[in-house]
C-alpha cells in the first residue's frame, strides 16, 4: 500500500474560473489523501484565489514556461486539464518536459473541429483521461471519469414560484455551445420569460432576444437563478464541445427539469421520461417544453427521478475515490521524460504551426481549403467563437501572421 499522505499532485490548467475552474477547486478541497498544487497559464479569478487561501492550498497564477518546467520535478504525479486553448498547446508543443507521471484530464468531448483530441495528445502521457464516455469513440481504451463539482450545494434548493412559465440556461453563452437557433426557438414559447445566465457573448446574442429575455451575464452563485426556473432549458449546439455538464448536472440536482436534444453528451446524463425530456428536432422541444407547463404532475415526477439520479451519480466523494484509483496505479510508474514531435522542431514553430498541432489530422484538410472555402467554415458556430480553439483565440494569445491571415478571412 502506498504512502499516499506525502504525495505531491500539480494541477496544470489554462486558467482557473468556469465549470473546469469549479471541478478543479472542488476536487483538490475534498481529496485530503494528496497534497494538490495549482498552476495556471493565464489568469486565477479571485474567487478561485479566496477558495485556495481558505483551504492552504498553493496556486500559481499566470506562470511562465520555465516555471512550470522547473516546478515539475518537485511532484510525484502531473495533471493536464485539457482543453484545445492556445497558451497550454503552446506549452506542450515547444517544451520538453523534465521526467515526471504525467495525466490528461479531458475536458472536452474531442469529437468536433477546432476542439479535438488528436492522436498525438493521446500518446502524450501515462494515462489519458476521458470526462464522457462519447469520447471512446476516438479511442476506446482509455478511462472515463465523469467531472463533477459536486452537487451538494444545490441539493436541497428551495423552488420560488413564479408568476410566469420560467425557463433557464446557465453556461457559456456562445453559439459554439449553446444551439444557434436557441434565441428563435425559445421564442415560440408564448407566455414565458428566459433567464440566462453565463458569459461569452452574451451581449451579440441579446440583440436578437425580444424583452422576455434576461442575460444575467457570469455570475459567482447560480443557486438563486436556479430557484426561479420551472424547467432548464439546456438547448445546445448538436456539434459542441461539452463533456460532463456541470450545470446539467447542478440543476437536475435542485430539481429543475431539463430539457436536451439528443446530442451525444446531453443523452449520457438525461434519460427521456425518467430524468427529464429528450427532443429528437427543434419542434418537438418546443412541444416537450409546452407539456412541462401544462402538465405539472409530469414536471413533478421528472423533478423528483432527476434529483435522485444527481444524488447517485454526481458525487464529489465518488469522484474523488475514482481519481484516487488512477493516482495509486500512476504512482507505480516511472517518470519519463515528454516531448512533443513536431517535424520543423519546436525552435522554428511559428504560432500558425502550434494552431495546426491542436488540429491534429484536421489540419491537412484544414490548410487545402481555399480561402474561400475558410471564409464558409469559419461562419460555422463551433468557428465563430472568440474562444474555444478557434483561429481569432489563437491569435488573441500568439499572434503571428499566419493566424492574422486567417482572422482576416472572418470579416
Amino acid at each position: 500500500m502506498l504512502d499516499k499522505t506525502n504525495k505531491k499532485i500539480l494541477h496544470i490548467t489554462p486558467h482557473l474560473g468556469g465549470g473546469v475552474g469549479h471541478v478543479i477547486l472542488g476536487w483538490v478541497c475534498t481529496d485530503k489523501a494528496y497534497n494538490h498544487e495549482i498552476v495556471t497559464l493565464d489568469y486565477a479569478n479571485e474567487k478561485a484565489k479566496k477558495i485556495c487561501a481558505e483551504n492552504s492550498i498553493n496556486l500559481y497564477s499566470c506562470v511562465s514556461h520555465l516555471n512550470i518546467l522547473e516546478l515539475i520535478p518537485k511532484f510525484d504525479v502531473i495533471i493536464l486539464h485539457f482543453w484545445n486553448h492556445p497558451l497550454l498547446y503552446d506549452f506542450i508543443v515547444k517544451n520538453q518536459l523534465p521526467p515526471c507521471r504525467l495525466i490528461i484530464y479531458s475536458h472536452i468531448s474531442g469529437l468536433y473541429a477546432p476542439n479535438l483530441i488528436t492522436k498525438k495528445i493521446l500518446r502524450y502521457p501515462e494515462k489519458f483521461i476521458y470526462t464522457t464516455r462519447i469520447s471512446k469513440e476516438i479511442d476506446s481504451s482509455n478511462d472515463v471519469i465523469l467531472s463533477t463539482a459536486g452537487i451538494e450545494h444545490v441539493k436541497n434548493l428551495n423552488h420560488k414560484t413564479q408568476e410566469q412559465y420560467s425557463l433557464g440556461y446557465i453556461g457559456t453563452v456562445d453559439y459554439a455551445k449553446m444551439h444557434p437557433d436557441y434565441i428563435g426557438t425559445m421564442g415560440k414559447i408564448k407566455n414565458a420569460k428566459f433567464l440566462i445566465v453565463g458569459g461569452g457573448n452574451e451581449k451579440e446574442i441579446a440583440k436578437s432576444a425580444d424583452e422576455r429575455f434576461e442575460f444575467y451575464g457570469q455570475v459567482e452563485d447560480v443557486r438563486p437563478y436556479l430557484s426561479k426556473m420551472d424547467v432548464f432549458a439546456y438547448l445546445l449546439n448538436p456539434t459542441h464541445f461539452g463533456t460532463a455538464e456541470q450545470v446539467l448536472q447542478e440543476a437536475m440536482a435542485a430539481g429543475v427539469v431539463p430539457v436536451v436534444l439528443n446530442n451525444k453528451c446531453e443523452t449520457t446524463l438525461v434519460e427521456h421520461g425518467l430524468t427529464g425530456l429528450v427532443a429528437k428536432n427543434l419542434d418537438e422541444y418546443v412541444s416537450f417544453v409546452e407539456l412541462l407547463r401544462k402538465d405539472v404532475s409530469l414536471r413533478n415526477k421528472l423533478s423528483v427521478n432527476a434529483k435522485k439520479y444527481a444524488k447517485d451519480n454526481f458525487s464529489l466523494e465518488t469522484f474523488v475515490k475514482k481519481w484516487r484509483e488512477v493516482l495509486n496505479k500512476v504512482l507505480l510508474m516511472k517518470k519519463k521524460s515528454k516531448k512533443w514531435s513536431v517535424r520543423q522542431g519546436a525552435d522554428n514553430l511559428k504560432s500558425y504551426d502550434i494552431f495546426l498541432e491542436s488540429l491534429g489530422d484536421y489540419a491537412s484538410d484544414f490548410v487545402l481549403k481555399s480561402d474561400k472555402e475558410l471564409k464558409e467554415l469559419f461562419k460555422e458556430p463551433n468557428w465563430q467563437s472568440e474562444n474555444k480553439g478557434t483561429p481569432k483565440q489563437y491569435y488573441r494569445f500568439l499572434g503571428g501572421r499566419g493566424l492574422e491571415r486567417l482572422v482576416k478571412l472572418y470579416e
